[in-house]
């Protein structure tokens, strides 16, 4: 067997599976932003051990891929297109080790509002968990098949979240002021919807790579 046929191959392995554990974990982030969706109405206490465990993976897989893409750099001595590749490979799994502590403190901040659920409120704070998932798969494709023109349209969408947040923090200000009993769960309520339109950033920022 030719030594640099097999060389080649195997540093092509390497950045493959670099590519599948961004994917993975991205997988693991997704579901942690439609677990805080979904604790948004159910305010279940089991969704924040949840979240919990779903972060140590997603910790677990950051150190990974930190050490594999280490690795790659150290001994294989990538150039051009290969290097660019493993350096946003370890600012992405930066983004989503973020992204995923801001989705876990969205669910504690969701079960910590209470019996509080202003259904208008409640639906923007859903509508933009959906386009973050939305805008998170976009991005990670974007990213795996080099489309420019798929992360143009994820970086614009953040807009959409920014609207959404100032809408939520709006009503949110008229309620605290007019009903002073509701000013905790309003201030958890705010601080989801940082979180979200936080998260979104990352997101852009992951398009932008």
């Amino acid at each position: 067997m030719d030594l640099s046929q097999h060389t080649l191959r195997s540093y092509d392995k390497q950045l493959q599976h670099l590519m599948q554990l961004i994917m993975e974990m991205g997988g693991e982030v997704r579901k942690m932003i439609l677990a805080a969706k979904d604790s948004f109405r159910s305010r279940d206490e089991s969704r924040a051990a949840d979240a919990k465990a779903a972060d140590k993976h997603i910790n677990e897989l950051d150190h990974q891929i930190e050490e594999e893409a280490t690795v790659v750099l150290a001994l294989q001595n990538p150039l051009a297109n290969d290097l660019r590749f493993v350096t946003s490979v370890l600012k992405i799994t930066g983004m989503l080790e973020r992204a995923g502590d801001l989705a876990k403190n969205t669910v504690k901040r969701s079960v910590k509002m209470g019996t509080y659920a202003p259904e208008p409120v409640i639906k923007k704070l859903e509508l933009m968990a959906d386009i973050i998932v939305e805008m998170l798969d976009d991005a990670l494709d974007a990213f795996n098949r080099k489309d420019t023109d798929k992360a143009i349209a994820v970086w614009k969408r953040d807009e959409e979240i920014d609207d959404l947040y100032h809408e939520v923090f709006s009503v949110m200000q008229k309620e605290m002021t007019k009903s002073p009993d509701n000013v905790i769960a309003c201030t958890h309520v705010v601080f989801a919807a940082k979180n979200l339109e936080r998260f979104a950033d990352y997101t852009t920022n992951l398009a932008k790579t």
